[in-house]
């Protein structure tokens, strides 16, 4: 895949199209990213998120000439829809399915028109990188017709698994009901910073300027290399729980690979997992967040109290 001699086959997404009028506005207007000055064949990522700023949905965007094209995981398809069709009032939108299958790259493959272009390990635009460094991810989904075979060797999930753990790449599998953008270090693809209200936006400016994310994202190297830790399973710190295992597979050169979402306190050194041994690589870092360097406000000065 990384030289271009494989495709892999995202069984696991499904795209939906957006049209009419207001469908740029109106889906800049309800989710996390800036989206309404795309211009065709630009792609982006967004995110719905609650109202308290945790994360429900990732959308991964491409405009064509009369809307959008929102590359979703299947199983969230339902519920996305359900929301976006609650959420239309008196827009000019109409969203529908479509047969569209999603093939992923890792090169500039001439396999199809509409290709989506993924920017997380790009320059933030509008956003922030809380990541001293960021892997190089080279990855684009292209968007063909059903039945139509990229004359290529196709590779598995679990190869794409693990380049994408590799990069530190999270996807929405990776998150549970109190995740964060900020533990991710999704700000950098999927928020912009200075965009009008969206829901949880106030939850997203909160922890940035003020606070700090309770979790932090990291890459795990499990000593023994042919153990994959599988997601839920526990990673552990001198004796103590201290996080979990968000995805695992087998690299073709690192061996064992995991990402994993520990309590941001936790120490830059060794931890456990699966009973074994595994080198830790800071992804987030834990003084991320509190951009404003100011202390916080106390108690009595929030409650008016002198």
């Amino acid at each position: 895949m990384l030289a271009g001699k494989a495709v892999v086959r995202r069984f696991d997404q499904a795209v939906l199209k957006l049209t009419g009028d207001d469908a740029l506005s109106w889906l800049h207007s309800i989710t996390s990213q800036n989206i309404k000055n795309l211009k065709p064949g630009d792609s982006t990522e967004t995110l719905v998120l609650s109202p308290t700023g945790h994360i429900e949905h990732q959308i991964k965007v491409l405009a064509f000439e009369g809307g959008l094209y929102l590359i979703v995981n299947v199983e969230k398809v339902e519920a996305l829809t359900k929301w976006l069709t609650i959420m239309r009032f008196r827009s000019k939108v109409e969203l529908s399915q479509t047969d569209l299958e999603v093939w992923g790259a890792f090169q500039d493959l001439d396999l199809a028109d509409l290709v989506w272009v993924d920017g997380f390990d790009s320059e933030p635009k509008g956003s922030v990188r809380y990541a001293q460094a960021v892997e190089s991810f080279p990855y684009r989904e292209y968007l063909m017709s059903s039945g139509s075979l990229p004359e290529l060797q196709e590779a598995g999930m679990l190869a794409f698994e693990a380049l994408r753990i590799a990069a530190g790449r999270p996807e929405i599998t990776d998150v549970d009901e109190k995740s964060l953008p900020h533990e991710f270090d999704w700000l950098a693809s999927a928020v912009h910073m200075s965009k009008g209200c969206y829901r949880g936006q106030e939850t997203v400016a909160k922890v940035h300027n003020l606070g700090h994310p309770p979790r932090r994202l990291v890459l795990l190297n499990l000593e023994v290399g042919d153990t994959v830790a599988n997601p839920g399973e526990e990673i552990g710190y001198q004796g103590r729980v201290i996080g979990k295992v968000l995805a695992g597979a087998l690299h073709f050169e690192a061996g064992s690979l995991a990402l994993g979402l520990v309590n941001r306190n936790t120490p830059y050194l060794d931890l456990e997992v699966c009973g074994m041994t595994a080198s830790q690589k800071v992804l987030v870092p834990a003084d991320a967040g509190k951009a404003a360097n100011l202390p916080r406000p106390s108690a009595f000065k929030l409650s008016g109290k002198k």
